[in-house]
């Protein structure tokens, strides 16, 4: 039973003072709304909600009020909803369209409080079921507003991500844009029109899941703009920097948060080179070795990306460099290639070289010459020894990846 059934229904003076106010509903909606924009900055400022919108939304939410005071019915909160709703698709925060409702209930109290004593026909006591009322429509009107404002919001939040995954993709993809269409998307990206740019291409461990959970929100703490989209192997981001320097708050981040083989492209200016730069990122990426938690930008390992950015081509360096190595037993063929790649390692030093692989300089230098009379090419030839490196990376990289 509720209270009004266990009262008799509502007190008729009341029903008769909510009567009168709906009569003059549109003075009182005006009033109510310039009384808002007084005490509710947001909306006298911004000029977000335009001035007419306003009343009528504020007309809307009245007529359901004092019906729901004049009539032992349940409230309709359709305005409330329409209301949250409404203020959430034009960016109005929670806390002020809850600021707003509190100013309206507040004035229709004091208004009915008024013409009460005006009249001096409602008792105290029905003065104070009908506050029980008023601030319990209030409640309910409140939690409808809020529910459909938080409803609303993920729903925005969900379709712009949903476009700005999107517009990342068509400049992945290297979509024709024309200049215009490059400054939009800039815009919805939340990026500047120029560059200096990279992209990030972080593995996926599993299909389709985030290699970098937040990675957005942490490199914007760092003052790092950046959008990202999501692929079955990889998560792949377009980033801004400032200059050269900010590559290293990039790379501290990306290295914090690695579980998996990052790559790094080369740093372009417009948004239009950013298909290639996303080949130079994934090369980049691969140049690591499976498996392997690493942010690799691109230009910091040519070698490595050499050995990855053309395949076909490199199966027949690696074979036609070091095949007579890599045709031995595989327990010598593995002696011989961790030696040359320790060598190269310790910048061509046998003693360095040796303290890595536990061994005597000598031992180095011996199994340093085996390679030289294998591959008929000598390690003091500086364009014989970068095509040993070159098949080396490439042999490395292939026996990663079998």
């Amino acid at each position: 039973m509720t209270r009004r059934e266990a009262t008799g229904g509502p007190d008729p003076a009341l029903v008769a003072l909510a009567g009168r106010l709906l009569g003059s509903i549109d003075e009182f909606a005006d009033e109510i709304a310039s009384a808002i924009e007084a005490r509710v900055e947001f909306y006298a400022i911004h000029g977000v909600v335009a001035a007419d919108d306003l009343r009528q939304s504020v007309r809307g939410n009245l007529e359901y009020v004092l019906r729901s005071l004049r009539e032992d019915e349940l409230a309709d909160v359709s305005a409330a909803r329409a209301t949250g709703a409404l203020r959430a698709e034009q960016g109005v925060p929670l806390s002020v369209v809850m600021a707003a409702f509190r100013v309206l209930f507040s004035r229709i109290w004091h208004s009915l409080v008024r013409q009460a004593r005006a009249r001096e026909q409602v008792s105290d006591q029905a003065l104070v079921d009908a506050a029980s009322d008023l601030w319990s429509a209030h409640d309910t009107f409140a939690e409808e507003m809020a529910a459909a404002h938080r409803e609303s919001t993920m729903a925005l939040v969900l379709r712009n991500e949903g476009e700005r995954s999107a517009l990342v993709g068509a400049l992945l993809e290297g979509r024709p844009l024309h200049e215009t269409s490059v400054w939009d998307v800039a815009d919805v990206l939340r990026l500047p029109k120029r560059g200096p740019f990279v992209v990030v291409a972080a593995e996926s461990v599993h299909l389709a899941q985030e290699a970098l959970p937040g990675i957005e929100n942490r490199l914007r703490v760092r003052r790092i703009g950046s959008a990202w989209r999501l692929t079955p192997d990889a998560q792949i981001g377009i980033v801004r920097f400032e200059n050269d320097a900010d590559l290293h708050p990039l790379t501290a981040t990306l290295t914090a948060s690695a579980r998996s083989r990052i790559g790094i492209s080369p740093p372009y200016l417009t948004l239009a080179e950013t298909a290639a730069a996303l080949r130079f990122a994934r090369i980049a990426l691969a140049s690591t070795v499976a498996g392997t938690p690493h942010v690799t930008k691109f230009d910091d390992f040519p070698l490595a990306v050499a050995a990855v950015s053309a395949p076909d081509a490199m199966r027949r360096v690696r074979q036609a460099v070091l095949g007579p190595i890599l045709d031995l037993p595989a327990e010598q063929s593995k002696v011989l290639l961790d030696t040359l790649a320790a060598w190269r390692d310790s910048k061509g030093s046998a003693s360095d070289a040796a303290a890595i692989l536990f061994c005597h300089p000598n031992t180095v230098r011996h199994r340093l010459r085996r390679i030289e009379s294998a591959t008929g090419r000598s390690l003091g030839d500086p364009k014989a020894t970068a095509e040993i490196l070159v098949a080396l990376e490439a042999a490395m990289l292939d026996e990663a990846s079998s």
